[in-house]
């Protein structure tokens, strides 16, 4: 049997979910590889950039379109569970799960109208070529493609946030160093650790290391508050420094957006990366991201044409 389309997978992970506490994006591609009776060959089947296969892809967005939709929600690290919407969809709704109704049902959570998510329209099949012609029908080849492209982006960025999620405090120390030093700030190192003083990274922009920026990195998933942020400017100040990055994988609130923007009134600078930030730096960047595709869009050269 062939790797199934996204669309085909939207119940099957939502029914595995629901029995079960909790699971990994292996677990469920190993379930999926079970449950469709894929051969090896099918499992191996790779997309057309060939750095990775068309099952994981097809999982990897699935669970992301899902998760969008409010009927799965990270759980512990690096895994997922359903929601109370998701078994309340299972419950209620028979047959596929297309990209119409989750994205309905992501349009209704926008609006917060969480406590009473309801698909709507029959239960009819999509595939998603024709739902995009008919929702795009009044654009223009070019802006479709725009249009896209940004969705395509927001579902990375979602899959960055999981992933940076699953890894350990000191991977996501060594992601942030590198992310920065591929951003041209200079060569970095972690320095995290027992003892390290509130720094997680240095980075030195200059061949003597006579410039210096100092890091710290936070894999946290709640807000971060003022008091780390005063807190890192009191390391800057033990290590004589004056420049300092503070990277969350989470949010800041606004007495610390605040604080930092006080502190870099003086004599210091404290720059905040927020988890959607750095995954979007990390896109721009290439860290944690490979290329897939590349498109160029050609138009008519009219002077081409001109006779002279």
């Amino acid at each position: 049997m062939a790797v199934p389309v996204q669309a085909k997978l939207h119940r099957p992970i939502l029914e595995f979910l629901s029995g079960v506490d909790e699971a990994s994006k292996k677990e469920v591609i190993d379930e999926m590889a079970r449950r469709f009776s894929l051969s090896d060959a099918d499992i191996r089947e790779r997309t057309p950039s060939g750095y990775t296969t068309r099952l994981q892809t097809n999982i990897t967005f699935a669970r992301s379109y899902l998760k969008n939709a409010g009927l799965l929600e990270p759980h512990s690290r690096g895994k997922f569970q359903i929601t109370t919407e998701g078994r309340k969809l299972l419950r209620n709704h028979d047959g596929d799960i297309t990209f119409r109704q989750l994205q309905a049902l992501r349009k209704q959570r926008e609006e917060g109208k969480e406590d009473s998510l309801e698909l709507q329209g029959n239960q009819q099949t999509f595939s998603p070529a024709s739902e995009a012609l008919e929702e795009d029908v009044d654009m223009a080849p070019d802006e479709r493609m725009k249009k896209a492209y940004k969705q395509w982006q927001k579902i990375l960025v979602g899959e960055l946030l999981d992933s940076i999620a699953a890894i350990s405090p000191e991977g996501f120390e060594r992601l942030v160093v590198r992310l920065l030093d591929k951003m041209g700030y200079g060569k970095g190192e972690r320095v995290g650790g027992s003892g390290d003083g509130g720094i997680d990274g240095v980075i030195n922009q200059d061949a003597l290391g006579l410039e210096k920026v100092y890091v710290q990195a936070k894999r946290w998933d709640s807000q971060v508050g003022e008091p780390p942020i005063r807190n890192f400017a009191g390391s800057l100040d033990a290590h004589g420094a004056t420049k300092g990055v503070f990277i969350t994988a989470s949010t800041f609130s606004q007495t610390a957006k605040q604080t930092a923007k006080k502190i870099s009134a003086g004599n210091k600078v404290i720059r905040l990366i927020d988890g959607l930030e750095l995954a979007r730096l990390m896109i721009e960047h290439g860290v944690g991201v490979v290329n897939e595709y590349t498109y160029k869009l050609k138009k008519l050269d009219g002077n081409y044409f001109i006779d002279e």
